[in-house]
Formats: C-alpha cells, structure tokens, sequence
C-alpha cells in the first residue's frame, strides 16, 4: 500500500497534464472535496483500506497504458486518462465504517473497524452513475462513456449488450480487462505495481 498523499498528488498531476477539457478543475474541486481520496476501494474484495479508492484508480490507469501498448491500441492519454481515473466515481460518499465482533487466535471476542456499503445517492447502475458524474461537468466522448459504463462485465443480465459494446469498442473492453487485471496482486506485481491488496 503506497502514500495516499503520494497517491493524490500523482492522480492530480495525470489529470492536470493529460486532461484538456472544459470543466475539469470542477471535477477535481468535487474530487477535493469528497472522501474519494480516503475511500475504500471495496468493502473487502480489492483495496479495502483507507485510501484504497483513489490507489485502485490508479493501478487501473497503469494496466490501461500497458494494454494500450502491448496491442497498439493507439487510444490516446487524455481518454485513458479520463476512463480510468474517473471509471469507480460511483463509489464517492458510498462507504461508512462500522464494527464487527472477530474471534481471536485465543477464542475471546472483540470488535473491530470494517467498512460497508452505505450508498446515500443511488443510480441503479455502477458505471452509468460514473458516467452521470463525469459528464456533470466534463463531455465524455461515446467511446469514453461507453467504456465507464460497461466497465464492470455484466451487470443486471444484459450480456449481449455488453458483449457488443466489446466487440465494437476496444476501449471499453481493454478498460474491463484492466479494472479485473488490477484486482490480482499476481497482475500488479507483473507490471511493476505493489500487489498489496486485500482479499
């Protein structure tokens, strides 16, 4: 697990370098002033720890520029940029901290800190919620809104629909290939990232 300071001065840094388009200092003054840089990334599956939110992000922009080289995608920086720092928004103010009993190694009980889920603002979509706050204050191009939105799989049972948007937009499936890739510790340390994730 790296620096959260660390984590948002590079997150900001990316934004600010590769990101042209009207309206993004908004989208970073609503970033600044939301938990999105402390949040979780889970609840227990892939980066559930303070800061894990915006780390998760990042390993996603990283696998992302990895896939796009290996198979010569020429997507440019500012799109993957864009769907992979802003892919998980839908998680911002979704996440409170709670307490659970644990047995420990001796058999006595005691309580420990966990998050759970605790969504104030729900969409009824993952990445269609992603895409409704990006587009709040930045124009997504399709082919970015397309990926956001189908980057999670399958979701609600609309397989075809998803598959086709695989088959006719490389960007989005590469972006599903690197939000999963990013989850497997094995996948970060492959290309160089620290594979400290929870289970």
């Amino acid at each position: 697990m790296t620096n959260a300071n660390e984590n948002k001065k590079r997150f900001v840094d990316l934004v600010k370098t590769n990101v042209h388009r009207d309206g993004i200092d908004g989208l970073l003054w609503w970033l600044d002033n939301s938990d999105f840089y402390i949040a979780p990334a889970s609840t227990h599956f892939h980066e559930s720890y303070e800061g894990g939110l915006c780390e998760h992000s990042l390993n996603v922009y990283d696998h992302l520029s990895y896939l796009n080289k290996i198979y010569n995608a020429n997507i440019p920086d500012e799109t993957i940029t864009i769907c992979a720092l802003f892919h998980d928004l839908c998680k911002v103010g979704c996440y409170s901290i709670g307490e659970k009993n644990v047995k420990g190694p001796d058999g006595t009980w005691h309580k420990e800190p966990f998050y759970k889920w605790d969504e104030a603002n729900k969409f009824g979509g993952h990445g269609s919620k992603s895409v409704f706050i990006v587009q709040s204050y930045i124009k997504l191009h399709f082919d970015e809104a397309t990926a956001i939105n189908c980057h999670m799989g399958i979701e609600n049972g609309n397989c075809n629909a998803i598959m086709d948007a695989y088959r006719d937009n490389s960007l989005a499936f590469l972006l599903h290939v690197a939000d999963m890739a990013s989850t497997i510790p094995a996948m970060n340390e492959y290309i160089g990232l620290s594979g400290d994730e929870s289970e």
